[in-house]
């Protein structure tokens, strides 16, 4: 048999070195036959002692996409996945929407079928090869994705990676989505192009000082001033500038999806209630997409509106008409810096409505901790177990910088968060990124305890053999707590809220949301090695949690499968 093999090196090979260079360190990866130069080239630059980025063997693209978006979540740095030509795209469509949806900078790469029948080492050789051609492999994720392309034969195979990445990393930042064919990664490379020698991504703009000093004054003359924090937490810097913002001038401020602010800081309200929305004579809506539901609760006709994003009107999103007195465009981040200082000027003659505002704010906190507490008291002799006593026993065993990823398990107001990046969850909908988003932040953070939790169905839309194959092969123990209530909860809530008086109301079990009988799903852990256990006790709950946290130190997988009741 002729050899194939390029006397220099391939585009493939190229490919690996560029990736290394641009700062990837892994590649979370779901193969098929248009890897073959690929793994080539990573078994010579091994044996040659060249960097290449580490190719983490994912056994479904939906887990390789959460993975990538836990690992960036946690650094701030971009991600990459491979998938396998069309086919493989298609599986991850449902994470590369979370990622958009997310502003998560994944660089997603897929291979392309050969196009050529001859005259390629990477020319068609099996059958798959011609069902596999599209017309429009990128149609697939376009609508979803900042960028795509195709590379093509001679072209420089660093520049156009280095372009993804810079496409990738900017504001707002987002998937991107490059064709890899197997004839062109197999060849040898014609031109390589220069390694970017410089941080990747535009610089963040900052807001403008005259909208700064605008958004400054109507705060300073609002009563009741109120913060919607949206996902500016992200950044660890703005988490804690947010916070001594907040104290500072005694603005409440209330979150949404992302820890935005410790939830011991005196100003920290929780979520958004129709209470909270009406005392506030203005709102700032720091980059928050949808600050509240309007069919749940709105704001006063004559409230004040600022919003502050990168893009504050959400330019992606179809329809969104959420109403602003001032938009801002810039890095929230920056922004918070500006109006802390510009508030001390403003501010300055107004100490005494300061003062009686922050005393308000104390009483309104007062208030909601009681409630929280009541309800925790009520919780802890009920049986099923309230998912708020899932979150009050977290709080009594769980790190302080410990990170939850969530995916319609737990109730975030009931959880103690204190340090930024502690709490991962997804706006999109795209259910089955929470076990996968785990793993990617324990890769980040191998250091750190990482806890999964997930409804019933939201773990089984994980994929948790493939999660747990990766998490043993991988050496990452997590927590993965499991709030089974045995049904579709969030589709028997959306029936209910639309029916409030309808049949379905009066009915004993619905149509399309029941999952009973419900499976052993802490028994899935154990054929990859962890273990699991079923708690349907409350008074031994937080044993249970403690128990599982001590075992992921010991380097072993946990499942705890928690009877839960449904969250009214």
């Amino acid at each position: 048999m002729t050899s194939h093999r390029p006397h220099g090196e391939t585009a493939a090979e190229a490919y690996l070195a560029t990736l290394h260079a641009c700062g990837i360190r892994h590649v979370f990866a779901n193969s098929g036959t248009d890897f073959a130069p690929l793994i080539e080239g990573l078994v010579r630059m091994q044996a040659e002692g060249r960097p290449a980025p580490e190719f983490i063997t994912v056994p479904h693209e939906n887990v390789a996409m959460a993975m990538a978006q836990g690992y960036s979540k946690i650094t701030g740095q971009a991600s990459c996945v491979m998938v396998h030509v069309n086919v493989g795209t298609a599986n991850a469509v449902m994470g590369v929407m979370n990622a958009a949806r997310d502003n998560v900078p994944v660089l997603l790469a897929a291979g392309r079928t050969p196009l050529t029948e001859t005259g390629h080492a990477g020319s068609r050789d099996v059958l798959i090869h011609w069902a596999q051609e599209n017309f429009d492999q990128a149609g697939i994720v376009r609508e979803n994705v900042k960028w795509e392309y195709e590379l093509r034969a001679g072209q420089p195979v660093a520049t156009l990676v280095a372009r993804a990445l810079d496409i990738a990393l900017s504001e707002p930042q987002g998937p991107v989505y490059l064709q890899l064919p197997r004839e062109v990664l197999g060849d040898e490379v014609v031109n390589v192009g220069p390694m970017p020698r410089r941080p990747l991504g535009a610089l963040a703009a900052v807001p403008a000082p005259a909208a700064i000093e605008e958004a400054a004054a109507m705060i300073a003359k609002a009563q009741m001033p109120l913060i919607i924090a949206g996902r500016s937490g992200r950044s660890a810097a703005a988490f804690h500038a947010l916070g001594d913002l907040a104290l500072e001038h005694a603005l409440p401020v209330v979150q949404g999806l992302v820890s935005s602010i410790a939830s011991s800081n005196p100003m920290y309200l929780g979520f958004a209630t129709q209470e909270i929305l009406a005392m506030a004579d203005l709102i700032v809506v720091l980059d928050a997409p949808v600050p509240w539901v309007p069919h749940n609760m709105r704001p006063d006709r004559e409230t004040k509106l600022i919003h502050i994003a990168h893009d504050p009107h959400f330019s992606t999103y179809p329809m969104r008409g959420f109403e602003c007195d001032l938009a801002v465009a810039g890095d929230p981040g920056a922004a918070i810096d500006m109006l802390r200082v510009a508030l001390r000027d403003a501010l300055r003659e107004r100490q005494p409505a300061v003062d009686s505002r922050r005393a308000r704010i104390a009483e309104l906190r007062t208030r909601i901790l009681a409630r929280r507490a009541a309800i925790i008291e009520q919780a802890k002799s009920s049986a099923p177990i309230y998912p708020a006593l899932v979150a009050h026993a977290l709080n009594q065993v769980k790190d302080r910088d410990a990170i939850i990823s969530d995916e319609l398990g737990v109730p975030q107001p009931f959880l103690d968060l204190e340090e930024p990046n502690c709490f991962l969850s997804g706006s999109s909908g795209g259910l089955g990124v929470g076990l996968g988003q785990a793993l990617g932040a324990k890769i980040a953070a191998r250091e750190r305890q990482v806890i999964t939790c997930c409804g019933d169905g939201s773990y089984m839309f994980g994929l948790p053999t493939a999660a747990h194959y990766v998490a043993r092969a991988e050496k990452l123990p997590t927590l993965t707590i499991i709030m089974n209530n045995s049904m579709w909860y969030a589709v028997r809530r959306a029936t209910l809220g639309m029916y409030p008086d309808g049949m379905a109301a009066k009915a004993n079990k619905l149509p399309i949301v029941d999952l009973t009988p419900s499976p052993d799903y802490e028994k899935i852990v154990e054929t990859c090695g962890g273990y699991g256990e079923k708690v349907e006790d409350p008074a031994k709950l937080v044993d249970a949690i403690a128990r599982g946290l001590q075992k992921v130190a010991d380097g072993t997988a946990v499942t705890l499968n928690v009877a839960t009741r449904a969250r009214e």
